[in-house]
């Protein structure tokens, strides 16, 4: 009965943050009407406006509440083009208390006659399932561990073959802002190692095999990654790396989503069993060697009034088997999108962590065990974008 009550809250609410997960794939949505290659200067404009409700049921103070109900995000995207230049930058204004404002992604592009590109600046790793291994808002457990939705400062060409799909990347540092000063280097989009160590110096790679067929499309993947970690405290270099197999399917309205990966982060410093990592303005420690085994599945009724557009039901599970005998962490989400006009789109979700440090858990869930409890929360996110 308390859940129901909480839904019919939620839903009487317009219908309808934690700060570090947050869907990313949303303002793309609506980016993509740029005309490539033309003889004119081409210039687009697209953004969203999103509101955030959510019921901590772990958070005694916010259910007598009833939970809260505030504002999640202004994000804006301009995209520009002449001949075969381009230009993208996203941005992101949100309350300070989820880091305020900073840049998601933003670079300088060329097309080349193949079809292949090549983009400098502030890019998406290439590495898993792109761009995400999610449908939820709320994302997997990959996005706090760094290798979902990640982008860094760098360059990476794309080759984009029918059958082969191809990309290789340099990446100096992830999206740092000139300092060490811890305060200001966990204010960024994407989960990056902080505290006396940095990422540097990043060489990835990723291959996808993809198959289309009257109703399936399969893309069949790998991905790698090499770099350094300077802990600048002890002037020490030290090293991280992962590996992933990843594949993606689509079978008319149902689509699936798996990746497993292997990862390492080997920090100089004094304790090489964890690292410091932050996001939004949130620094929380993550275990520095792990096993990570995530899957996604999404069903999609779309509709054809004017009113309402899709109804979409998705179910993500991911674990991460940490080592040095430490207990594993879960994550699960269960959730419905709801597209109406098409440019109204809700999220409803149930997410249950156990060890997880946004459910619940301490800063460490994702380095040590928490307290060995599940818990959970639910959230509703509206956004309108343009």
């Amino acid at each position: 009965m308390y859940y129901a009550n909480r839904l019919f809250l939620i839903f009487v609410t317009l219908f309808i943050s934690d700060f570090v997960y947050s869907q990313a794939a949303d303002i793309d949505v609506k980016a993509d009407t740029l005309v490539i290659d033309s003889e004119k200067p081409q210039f687009t404009i697209n953004g969203a406006f999103r509101v955030h409700y959510k019921d901590e049921f772990y958070n005694e103070t916010r259910k007598k509440e009833g939970g809260e109900f505030g504002f999640d995000l202004f994000g804006l995207v301009v995209n520009a083009s002449y001949k075969k230049f381009k230009v993208m930058a996203d941005m992101r204004f949100m309350p300070a208390s989820s880091g305020g404002t900073m840049p998601k992604e933003g670079w300088i592009g060329y097309d080349f006659d193949n079809g292949d590109d090549i983009q400098v600046g502030l890019i998406q790793d290439p590495f898993g399932n792109l761009d995400y291994n999610s449908y939820s808002w709320f994302l997997g457990i990959g996005y706090a561990l760094g290798f979902e939705g990640k982008y860094s400062m760098g360059t990476k060409y794309h080759h984009k073959g029918k059958t082969w799909d191809w990309q290789a990347a340099f990446m100096k540092n992830a999206m740092e802002s000139f300092t060490n000063d811890p305060a200001l280097r966990q204010n960024q989009w994407s989960a990056s190692v902080v505290g006396d160590n940095k990422e540097i110096n990043q060489v990835s790679g990723q291959l996808v095999y993809k198959l289309k067929t009257t109703h399936f499309s399969h893309k069949i993947g790998a991905s790698g990654q090499f770099g350094q970690l300077y802990n600048f405290e002890e002037n020490k270099m030290g090293s991280r790396n992962a590996f992933a197999l990843h594949y993606h399917m689509d079978y008319k309205n149902l689509g699936i989503k798996a990746e497993v990966y292997k990862y390492q982060f080997n920090p100089k410093g004094k304790n090489s069993e964890y690292v410091d990592m932050a996001s939004f303005g949130y620094t929380y420690q993550v275990v520095s060697k792990a096993d990570v085994y995530a899957l996604s599945a999404k069903y999609s009724i779309p509709f054809k009034g004017k009113s309402l557009n899709e109804i979409a039901f998705y179910s993500e599970y991911g674990y991460l088997g940490k080592k040095y005998n430490l207990n594993a962490t879960h994550m699960l989400t269960n959730g419905v999108l709801i597209r109406i006009l098409d440019g109204i789109y809700t999220y409803v979700e149930y997410v249950a962590g156990y060890n997880h440090p946004f459910l619940g858990g301490s800063q460490a869930s994702l380095y040590n065990e928490f307290d060995n409890k599940w818990h959970a929360r639910l959230q509703c996110n509206i956004g309108y974008y343009f």
